[in-house]
């Protein structure tokens, strides 16, 4: 499968969480794919763009993630300023040291 571009809804899963979590892209999001927001690479705020994987399987409590930022972004497609988000992007948890990945880009 080639690189597309992630949008709102997307499942995002973590290599030490239990279970999916959607990627919430906000609401005021002016770039759109196939009428869903598009993603960027700063989308990736816990809680507000990434919501908990279940439990922890490092520190065995439920899933607060603590990720920053997306790497390996589309640098030469800016959306609202960040390089857009692309299914093949993941981020790192440093908390439980977990990878999060995208399972599907929501399109």
């Amino acid at each position: 499968m080639g690189q597309t571009y992630v949008v709102n809804g997307a499942k995002v899963n973590c290599t030490m969480g239990t279970v999916d979590a959607p990627l919430r892209v906000l609401p005021n999001r002016r770039v759109q794919v196939r009428g869903k927001a598009k993603a960027n690479i700063l989308d990736c705020k816990p809680m507000i763009n990434v919501g908990p994987f279940g439990v922890c399987k490092m520190t065995h409590v439920p899933c607060v993630p603590a990720c920053v930022v997306w790497l390996n972004g589309k640098m030469d497609v800016l959306v609202q300023g960040a390089p857009a988000l692309l299914n093949k992007s993941v981020a790192i948890c440093p908390v439980g040291a977990g990878i999060l990945k995208l399972k599907n880009d929501g399109q």
